[in-house]
């Protein structure tokens, strides 16, 4: 028990630096564009690569934890972030630079989301999977909560360069400290008659519909993070102190959702997390339509906090959801396929924003397709919520 409850400090710390490297990234680009004089496009560049790089690589780090085993991915994959983000700060000269080093940041990030799932099915029984895995993904919450204010601190007190650098020791420490302590994974012997490769799992209903619904609630989550300051600021007229308070308010609610989720399926909802899935979607998709027509900042806020409390519900469950549903020795590769649709949602959604947003000159079209993308996302449950738990199980044993 003590080992495990270090296994989960030490990944959640891991997790902590992977996101706040995401958030520290937002604010840099600021001094980076005065530096460089890059124009907005240019600046896309570099957030845009690393989105790229860490969905085509997905794959290739599932199949390296089910081949290696989670410890040593989880190790390279912080020694590659850390490494990288070294480089981005005290070698990146130039736009070509930095965009290399972001690429391989991406490199480096793919590997840890796989590695920590495979490690909590390791090491944690049925039912205690999916309050391990949230508490894990709460680090997204306190990242985007605190993430701002670290960043801003380190930012004005050691520059871009400085901050990044010092973020590349830490993923360094972190990963020396996995490699000494995280329990090294038990051989998981393959069922008789499983089938365990990837194009067994595209074919695998489960797998398809979960990499749909990921990708759909990751357009809101992502897209939020990238225009929603811009939008509260030159639509709602609030000052930028205002909208960060906003936005820290959807953090909060990423936070209490990711534990009170795990705790509250993995006790009352076992087997019918794909019907959790499927309303707290369809709510989350009320409450972001509800914060664009909000004329206030404290109903923006609290729109905002119930809307990724109901996001991040089903974000924590459809992420969980493989663990009970899916045998260990395909677990790397079968989240290495579905957090790509994570991933891919990532890259998209800024870039469709950004396009609906100058087509129309405004954001209504922004906020309909954020909302209508947590519609399907519920929508792609719908299968599996017909279903019974004991269908599902039965059609994962003849699927794999």
């Amino acid at each position: 028990m003590k080992n495990r409850f270090l296994m989960i400090f030490l990944l959640f710390v891991g997790y902590v630096v992977v996101y706040l490297d995401k958030t520290v990234m937002g604010f840099a680009l600021l001094p980076i564009e005065r530096e460089f004089d890059l124009r907005p496009e240019q600046l896309g560049y570099i957030t845009g690569i690393f989105f790229l790089a860490y969905s085509l690589f997905q794959i290739p780090a599932g199949w390296l934890n089910d081949k290696f085993g989670y410890k040593k991915v989880l190790s390279m994959s912080l020694c590659l972030l850390g490494g990288f983000a070294l480089c981005f700060g005290m070698l990146g000269f130039g736009l070509g630079l930095l965009v290399t080093f972001r690429f391989l940041s991406g490199v480096g990030h793919s590997g840890y989301p796989c590695s920590c799932a495979k490690a909590v099915v390791s090491n944690f029984p049925l039912e205690k999977r999916t309050f391990a895995q949230s508490i894990l993904l709460s680090s997204a919450g306190l990242a985007m909560t605190a993430g701002p204010l670290v960043a801003v601190y380190s930012l004005n007190s050691l520059g871009w360069r400085g901050s990044f650098s010092i973020l590349g020791l830490l993923a360094f420490a972190i990963a020396i400290a996995i490699m000494l302590w995280v329990p090294n994974p038990a051989p998981v012997k393959a069922r008789a008659g499983a089938v365990t490769g990837y194009r067994t799992l595209l074919k695998n209903p489960i797998v398809v519909l979960l990499f749909i619904s990921i990708f759909c609630i990751n357009i809101p989550s992502y897209g939020l993070m990238a225009w929603l300051p811009k939008y509260l600021v030159q639509q709602r007229g609030m000052t930028l102190d205002v909208s960060g308070l906003v936005v820290a308010a959807g953090g909060l609610g990423i936070w209490i959702s990711s534990l009170a989720t795990g705790w509250l399926v993995g006790r009352y909802m076992q087997g019918k997390e794909p019907k959790v899935i499927f309303c707290c979607a369809l709510l989350s998709a009320l409450c972001i339509w509800l914060v664009y027509t909000s004329t206030s900042a404290l109903t923006a806020g609290l729109l905002l906090f119930l809307g990724y409390v109901f996001l991040m519900a089903a974000f924590v469950t459809v992420f969980t959801l493989p663990m009970k549903r899916l045998p260990p020795e395909v677990m790397g590769a079968a989240m290495g396929i579905i957090n790509t649709g994570g991933t891919l949602g990532g890259f998209v959604a800024p870039i469709a924003m950004g396009y609906l947003i100058t087509v129309s000159q405004g954001y209504l079209s922004t906020f309909v397709f954020l909302a209508l993308a947590m519609v399907v996302a519920g929508l792609a449950m719908l299968p599996l919520a017909l279903k019974t738990r004991h269908a599902l199980t039965e059609e994962k044993c003849d699927g794999i």
